[in-house]
């Protein structure tokens, strides 16, 4: 067992018409009637923002469903791109792992301390911790959950270590859509700081604003955001 570890615990992009909507130009609002050609949207979105993801009628089920096929799509594309021969387990596939035996499961937590500090998945290790016991012996026979915002960083750690944890008899494996998928699969987070339940979870920035509409999410400071991107493409590139 990992050095400050602990158990793990138990717990389409569709747009709807409106019949009529409100937009907003360099004159004023207008009123216009039927669905908003794609172009327009696109038009619109240029000059007045972000068109609004939901309608006033979608229930929380619709959302969370169009979420959840946005994050599949994210991650397939990450994938294919960037990890295409890495192992990789989908959030409720991880979620029964840890059900049935979580001595033989260990989550690990690529992400920055700011990302960390808000939640975390129980148990977690940091990437740091991980290596460190990993390249010790301190840990065998054991499956490696690697995790991060939606499966990017974490594809990337799986590739670049999987054969380090092979030579330990650790297997690695990325969750796919990662701790946003997680989310959506029921599985719970926790805060560091004293190990309670929170729906407090951490989602880099704007366009990964995926989580489960219960969840409250927190984003990297600009400042933050310009800096964690130097630092991950320095990382990989070193």
């Amino acid at each position: 067992m990992l050095s400050g570890w602990y158990p793990v615990q138990n717990r389409t992009h569709s747009h709807a018409s409106y019949s009529s909507r409100t937009l907003i130009n360099k004159r004023g609002p207008m009123m216009v009637s039927g669905p908003l050609p794609a172009a327009n949207a696109r038009a619109i979105k240029s000059i007045s923002g972000p068109v609004s993801e939901s309608t006033s009628q979608e229930t929380s089920s619709d959302l969370n469903e169009r979420r959840l096929l946005q994050i599949t799509d994210m991650y397939a594309g990450y994938r294919k791109k960037h990890f295409s021969s890495v192992d990789d387990i989908d959030a409720p596939d991880a979620l029964k792992m840890t059900q049935q035996d979580s001595s033989k499961v260990v989550f690990v937590d690529v992400r920055s301390p700011q990302e960390t500090a808000v939640s975390t998945i129980p148990g977690a290790a940091s990437e740091e911790a991980f290596l460190r016991d990993l390249r010790a012996g301190a840990i065998d026979n054991t499956t490696a959950i690697v995790y991060c915002t939606i499966g990017m960083r974490s594809g990337k750690f799986v590739a670049q270590h999987a054969e380090d944890g092979k030579a330990h008899g650790v297997r690695l494996l990325n969750l796919r859509g990662s701790v946003l998928a997680w989310t959506h699969a029921g599985g719970d987070l926790v805060r560091p700081s004293d190990k309670s339940p929170t729906k407090d979870v951490h989602v880099y920035a704007k366009p990964w604003d995926l989580a489960r509409v219960d969840y409250t999410p927190h984003f990297l400071a600009k400042k933050g955001f310009v800096q964690a991107f130097v630092d991950r493409i320095a990382r990989w590139c070193a």
